[in-house]
Parts: C-alpha cells; sequence; structure tokens
C-alpha cells in the first residue's frame, strides 16, 4: 500500500524533494499532538487508545484525525527547514510531502503552506513509515530518483534510496555514507536538560511554601517539624510539576497563540509530548512514592484530592469563567490543609478563610493580566476583554476582605492563646493593604509580569513587607 495521494499543485520536474513532516518540517509529532488534542475533548479516549492500536498504527491515526482539533497555522514549523524546502519548490523543483502523519492532518498542513506538489501519508489501513515509507517513494519516483529529507533513523530506508539523504536530525552516517545535514541539531541532550527543568517549573514551588503556614501560624517550629514539612513540600512539589507539564499537553494550542507560553518546552517542540507523558508518571509516583511511608495517611489522601484536582481544572474547569479562579484559590487552601495535615495539625478556619481571600485575589490577578492584555477571547479560558473590569474589582475587594479576616482575628480570643501582645499585630493590616493595593495598581498600568507569581517574587517591596511583618510578629509572641 502507498497511503493517500493528494495532488495540491501540477508540477512534473525530475529529482523532486521529498520532505517528512513529524520532527523534519515541524519540531513535534501529529499523532501525539492529536492524541492530547482528542482527549482534553474526549477523555474516554485514553481508554479507547490502546483499543485501536490492536488495528494498526495507521487505524489509530486515523480515529484520533478525526477527533482531533489541531491549529496547522501554529504548529512548531522548524525555520531553518522551512526556508530549505521553499528555496527548493521557488527553483522550480516538485516538493513533496512524504508523512506517516494521518491523510487529514497532512493535508491539512500542506495547504496551509501551499508549497507541496503532492501529499503522501498515512491512511487507516497504511501507516507510510520507514519501510513502507521507502516503498512507496521508490514506486512513485523510482530508486535514485528523488531526494529525502527526514530527521530521524526510521528515516533510513528513505535515505538509501534517495539521491540525495538530507537530515535535519540524527546523523547516521555508517547506515547512510552519502547522508548530509541542514541546519543544526534543535534537540541537543543540554537543551533537553535544560527543557525538561523548565516544564517541571520549580519557581512555582514558591506556592507550596503554604504548607509551612500552619506550622508557622501554630507556632510549631520544632525540628521534627521542619523535616516533615520538607517532605511534604518535596512531594507537592512533585505532584504539582506532573500538574503543570499536564496543562501544558492539554493547552498547546491556546500556549502556541501566547506571545510568552509559545517558548514553553511542549508548545515549541522542543520537548516531545510522550517526555511530558512519561515525566508526568514520574513525578506523581515519585510525589505519592515518598509520601506513603513517611508522612501520614491524611496527607496523602488530601495530595490525591489535590492532584485529581489539578487533572480536572485542566481537561474543563480552567475554561469556565468565574469557577477557574475559585478553584484556583481552593488549590492554594489544600496547599495549607495539607501542611497541617503533614503534621498532624488542624488549621484554624481563621487561617483558612484568609488564605482563601488572598489566593482568590491573586487567581483573580492572573485572569485580569490575561484579559486586559487581550484583544479578543483569551485563548483556552471563558473572558473576553470586557470583563477586565469586574475582574479588577472583585480581585481588590477579595484581597482587602483578607484584610477584615486578619483584624477580626487579631481581636478574637483564639489570638490570645498564642500571643502575648496581639494588639501589635493589627500593624499588620495596613502592611497588607500597602501590598495588595500596589500589586494592583501595578497591573492596572500594565507594569506587572503575566505570572502573578513571578511579578511577586521579583520585587523587592515583597520582601521589605515580609521582613516588617515578620518583626512585628515576632514582637507580638
Amino acid at each position: 500500500m502507498s497511503g493517500a495521494v493528494h495532488s495540491v499543485r501540477d508540477e512534473s520536474r525530475t529529482h523532486p524533494l521529498c520532505v517528512d513532516l513529524d520532527g523534519t518540517l515541524i519540531s513535534t509529532d501529529l499523532l501525539w499532538e492529536s492524541l492530547v488534542s482528542a482527549a482534553r475533548a474526549h477523555p474516554w479516549i485514553v481508554v479507547a487508545a490502546p483499543v485501536w492500536m490492536t488495528f494498526g498504527r495507521g487505524y489509530l491515526k486515523d480515529r484520533l484525525a478525526r477527533l482531533a482539533s489541531i491549529d496547522f497555522a501554529t504548529l512548531p514549523y522548524r525555520p531553518e527547514v522551512l526556508r530549505f524546502v521553499t528555496a527548493a519548490k521557488d527553483e522550480g523543483r516538485p516538493v513533496i510531502l512524504a508523512t506517516a502523519a494521518d491523510s487529514r492532518l497532512a493535508f491539512g498542513v500542506a495547504t496551509h503552506l501551499g508549497i507541496f506538489a503532492e501529499v503522501l501519508s498515512s491512511t487507516s489501513a497504511c501507516n507510510l513509515k520507514g519501510a513502507v515509507k521507502a516503498g512507496a517513494l521508490e514506486s512513485r519516483f523510482g530508486a535514485g530518483h528523488f531526494d529525502y529529507l527526514g530527521d530521524s533513523r526510521a528515516d533510513i530506508a528513505c535515505w538509501r534510496l534517495a539521491h540525495d539523504a538530507i537530515s535535519a536530525g540524527v546523523m547516521p552516517t555508517r547506515e547512510v555514507p552519502h547522508l548530509r545535514r541542514i541546519g543544526a541539531d534543535h534537540r541537543t541532550p543540554r537543551m533537553r536538560a535544560t527543557a525538561v527543568l523548565r516544564a517541571l517549573r520549580p519557581h512555582q514551588w514558591l506556592k507550596n511554601l503554604l504548607i509551612v503556614v500552619p506550622a508557622v501560624a501554630g507556632h510549631r517550629l520544632e525540628w521534627p517539624v521542619g523535616l516533615a514539612l520538607a517532605v511534604a513540600f518535596t512531594c507537592l512539589s512533585l505532584c504539582a510539576s506532573g500538574g503543570y507539564i499536564l496543562n501544558d499537553l492539554l493547552d498547546l494550542s491556546a500556549d502556541r497563540l501566547h506571545t510568552r507560553k509559545r517558548h514553553r518546552p511542549f508548545a515549541s517542540g522542543l520537548l516531545p509530548v510522550p517526555t511530558g507523558l512519561a515525566l508526568i508518571a514520574a513525578c506523581w509516583a515519585a510525589g505519592f512514592g515518598i509520601a506513603a511511608p513517611l508522612l501520614p495517611p491524611a496527607f496523602a489522601m488530601v495530595l490525591a484530592i489535590y492532584l485529581m484536582a489539578t487533572i480536572a481544572y485542566s481537561l474543563q474547569l480552567k475554561t469556565v469563567a468565574v469557577l477557574d479562579v475559585m478553584f484556583l484559590a481552593g488549590l492554594y487552601v489544600l496547599r495549607v490543609i495539607a501542611g497541617g495535615l503533614a503534621i498532624s495539625l488542624t488549621p484554624s478556619t481563621w487561617l483558612l478563610t484568609f488564605t482563601l481571600f488572598v489566593c482568590l485575589s491573586l487567581a483573580l490577578l492572573k485572569r485580569y493580566i490575561e484579559t486586559s492584555r487581550s484583544s479578543s477571547v483569551v485563548p483556552g479560558r471563558g473572558y473576553v476583554p470586557q470583563d477586565a473590569g469586574w475582574l479588577q474589582t472583585a480581585g481588590i475587594a477579595s484581597a482587602y476582605l483578607s484584610v477584615l479576616v486578619l483584624a477580626i482575628y487579631v481581636n478574637s480570643d483564639d489570638v490570645s492563646a498564642l500571643y502575648s501582645r496581639p494588639e501589635r499585630l493589627l500593624l499588620v493590616c495596613p502592611i497588607l493593604l500597602y501590598w495588595a493595593t500596589k500589586v494592583w495598581f501595578d497591573a492596572h498600568r500594565g507594569h506587572t509580569h503575566d505570572d502573578p507569581l513571578v511579578a511577586v517574587a521579583t520585587d523587592k517591596t515583597t520582601y521589605i513587607l515580609a521582613a516588617l511583618t515578620a518583626a512585628i510578629v515576632t514582637s507580638a509572641s
């Protein structure tokens, strides 16, 4: 079988340039792209895909392509390869897209680029890869009568039959002595290692410091408590990183429309989707594997709830306006609860309420920044530019409510059991009011990073106010 052939343009010249798609023309693989795209809209595909695979890889690709929604304009095209192929087309050579991708997706790419004379691709009955693709090219053009541009060892059979063998990736020169390379290797081990670290988003682990709050608020600062919290922080950070990667995989199309997020490892194609799936499994397994023997069972239960909540958020809830920010705030509160359970301490309702309002304000801030900087519907979210004013109002109100909760707590009977001079804690209220107002004022003027956590963490004012707060709390003890 030779796969599907779609005629895009009518040109006939000798030695056409045949170009691979996955990993060559684009930095990603459309099989995996279609899997995550289809799974986001239809989660049951996670169960169905292995069954479809039993009917052959071509059948699997066909089923996924029918259900996936791929934006061909935002795919991570490799510029050096696209320039090379376009130059060949401009010279009058027929350029052929020869790919193992499903015919629907391959033809979508060809139609978008408008540079291919023909498209050879997979069908439900034929997976056009390796020796099968080589056979199709030999049948279509004849051995030695076509040039071939690929990127992986799966292309060796095609390179051996090609007149000019060109690589945009690996260089198996022993098997293909006449192979030559264009461009630089875009996935060196060092680049991959750096990309993996970026995908884990260690800077976001700052959020997990919330697990320390119950111990600090309850004056539980003993060495065993610190050790337990360190283990809990590690477990929660690992599970959170797995969640961030899942969110990135499900958000590929939306991220590619964002000025900054399009450079993320998976959106840019620097890391392949299978690597992301492996990292998710490794992070989650390590997180629960460490928690199970070292921390109370209640902590592991909350960790599981946190994990299920992040999955639900990534799959659907982040697209539902209002509910998404409430859910994000709830995840912050779960971190505080997890910190208490790690040391067998139940956080007070005062602490949980205060955390809820502060974190709801930060969640609203994140959406406000995205919405105020967008000229249309925010990709992958449920907001439009007209919502910016409402988000700002709700966010400031939430921040001020957190100050009110703190003021009421200072005047409650509960505080006297922990502090000898509780009235001094009232001095924290104006500090918190100033911090919240300044954060929102900077965002209103467009001076804030699009990630509020980064904005807060890189602002020296945050650390000055934190030091003042610590001094006040110490003096009140």
